[in-house]
């Protein structure tokens, strides 16, 4: 146990170390200010880009204007990425000649990719090219996350204006969040994973001999090569090749999630070593935390962004703790009341269904954690195969906004409408007006703050209930009952709350699920990225207003807990009868 505590510490540790002084030199970037060796390699990249799109960047946009510039941005890349699925059969960088996918699925992938959730109901070394792999879906890989940025640091630039002409320019903001952050951390992500022996090249996929033959019987299923039953003995396999180190790389920066391989990060093409899994689930929270403290240092008060920090770790290691107590000592049926040996002595212990025997519970645990706290969504173990309530967190993770980290600026400025609104609830409280670093908080703030406390549950249960009315969603059950219950929950809340990640045995490649889950992406992206904008563009114009001793502190430890509470108030309660109809009901189920 002292093992698995100290592995838990260890990655916060470095998570935390790496995470800090990445927030200065965001801020530094995102102000224009020269970094280094970067700056002189980077800048005329930069301006180039500016000439080409005919951008100024001394010209400042309002909300609308930014708001705008992001939609049309999103919509045009919304059409490009669905033309490209849908006519992959005849483009280029397609050797294995796959054709293009369904409009349904094209439509759903689409929207995935470009909302940074990367919900898949496909597999990708069978589904798509390498041109559909590298240039459409690790594109947007890029561009998605550097949108979430831009509007952030157009929130940030709301809150300390003080009646200022705008909140800066989208695509000055974008390009400089692609150019000198995504893509350097990605590079130096990539190498490793090469070095790990992740492929990266544009090579057919290579046929391998079996060190095990397997057989086929009749119905299809394996069996052994020798079984009498066996039809058809195969000794050889398909190791898919491409680029993946690379997108693997932005995947995990990037909070987007999206496996090249169907079994994401428990591939070892994609997750190679005990190294790259080090790396890779370290990256998946790594800018949403450095973005927490690039606040506190933005506003002139790191005690603000450590105290959203503070909000987001509590809740972050209280959940780890949860999912790791739950995997390890599994549940009665899995240890066969107590005949099945569950200890870690000599063995991955605890409950290995699912499991990858590499990483085993702890570093599944772990990779479960984060990247449902991130909008990440990739995983190197099966949640489907997790006990109800170590399966049961996840959801909750992601049910609460992704706010716990989550996505790459969404995830914060979600986080800020919650800080809104425990400060309105606060001042009500003492009867005093609420205030924010120094701003009144007005009913324009306050329903924009409503909007981003209450989309994700809104539009996750809507979900939940519509896949839940179509017949069809039964045939793509592996089980039924409580569990598949939570399946369905699983994908409703993934895709509410653009994680993108999956239960597993669900199928949710039906035209149904894929025009809701599509259509739940997008709302759960546009109308809370809409609603931080007109937040930001109102707070803009307030004076700021002078500090007095009745002033709400809104970064002491009270500040925290009401934070806290506020959190789960509006986030997990709003989930709960729909938990209880799903892991709640088949934990009890278990243990009565």
């Amino acid at each position: 146990m002292m093992d698995e505590l100290l592995e838990y510490g260890i990655y916060l540790a470095l998570l935390v170390a790496l995470a800090i002084p990445l927030s200065g030199y965001i801020n530094k970037v995102m102000a224009g200010e020269r970094v280094a060796v970067l700056s002189r390699v980077l800048v005329p990249v930069e301006n180039v880009v500016y000439r080409c799109i005919r951008v100024d960047r001394a010209d400042v946009m309002g909300w609308k204007r930014y708001l705008i510039s992001a939609l049309v941005f999103s919509a045009l890349s919304l059409a490009g990425l669905f033309a490209i699925l849908m006519l992959q059969g005849v483009l280029p960088g397609n050797p294995e000649g796959l054709p293009g996918l369904t409009w349904d699925l094209a439509f759903n992938t689409a929207a995935s990719f470009v909302t940074n959730t990367n919900w898949q109901a496909y597999s990708g070394e069978s589904a798509l090219s390498y041109f559909s792999q590298a240039i459409g879906l690790t594109v947007q890989n890029f561009v998605t996350p550097a949108v979430g940025m831009a509007v952030l640091f157009a929130l940030f630039r709301g809150l300390v204006s003080e009646g200022g002409p705008g909140l800066g320019n989208f695509f000055v903001d974008a390009t400089r969040a692609v150019l000198f952050v995504l893509i350097p951390l990605a590079l130096v992500v990539t190498v490793v994973d090469v070095w790990q022996g992740s492929p990266q090249n544009v090579s057919e996929y290579q046929e391998v001999q079996l060190l095990e033959p397997v057989g086929i019987d009749s119905e299809g299923e394996v069996v052994e090569a020798d079984d009498p039953a066996a039809v058809q003995v195969i000794d050889e396999g398909v190791v898919p090749m491409g680029p993946q180190a690379s997108q693997v790389a932005i995947k995990q920066l990037g909070t987007n999630g999206g496996g090249y391989n169907g079994v994401n990060s428990a591939s070892a093409l994609e997750n190679p070593t005990p190294l790259t899994n080090l790396v890779q689930c370290i990256s998946l929270l790594l800018i949403p935390f450095a973005l927490v403290f690039s606040f506190g240092r933005f506003v002139a008060d790191r005690r603000q962004g450590r105290a959203i920090f503070a909000a987001m770790f509590i809740v972050l290691v209280a959940s780890l703790a949860v999912i790791a107590f739950f995997e390890q000592v599994g549940t009665p049926q899995l240890a066969a009341d107590g005949s099945v040996y569950m200890g870690t002595y000599d063995q991955s212990g605890g409950n290995m269904e699912g499991k990858e025997a590499r990483f085993g519970v702890t570093d599944s645990s772990l990779w479960a954690a984060f990247t449902t706290a991130a909008s990440n969504g990739s995983v190197n173990s099966m949640h489907d195969s997790y006990t109800p309530i170590g399966g049961m967190v996840p959801i909750i993770l992601m049910g609460l906004g992704e706010i716990i980290g989550g996505g790459i600026g969404c995830g914060l400025y979600g986080m800020i409408g919650f800080v809104i609104l425990t400060v309105f609830i606060a001042g009500l409280m003492v009867g005093r007006t609420p205030e924010y670093l120094g701003k009144k908080i007005g009913p324009r703030e306050m329903r924009m703050a409503t909007i981003l406390c209450i989309t994700t549950p809104m539009v996750l249960l809507i979900g939940a209930a519509v896949m839940c009315l179509d017949p069809a969603t039964v045939d793509s059950l592996n089980n039924s009952g409580a569990h598949g219950f939570s399946e369905v929950l699983y994908a409703a809340t993934s895709a509410g709350g653009n994680n993108g990640s999956a239960f597993a045995g669900f199928n949710g490649n039906t035209p149904m699920i894929n025009v809701v889950l599509g259509f739940e992406m997008l709302a759960n992206r546009f109308i809370p990225l809409a609603a931080t904008l007109v937040l930001a563009g109102s707070l803009c114009t307030r004076p700021k207003v002078a500090v007095s001793a009745g002033t709400l502190s809104t970064s002491n430890a009270m500040f925290v807990f009401l934070l806290i509470l506020i959190v789960l108030l509006v986030g997990a309660l709003s989930m709960f009868p729909a938990l209880a109809l799903g892991p709640i009901a088949e934990q009890l189920h278990m243990v009565l």
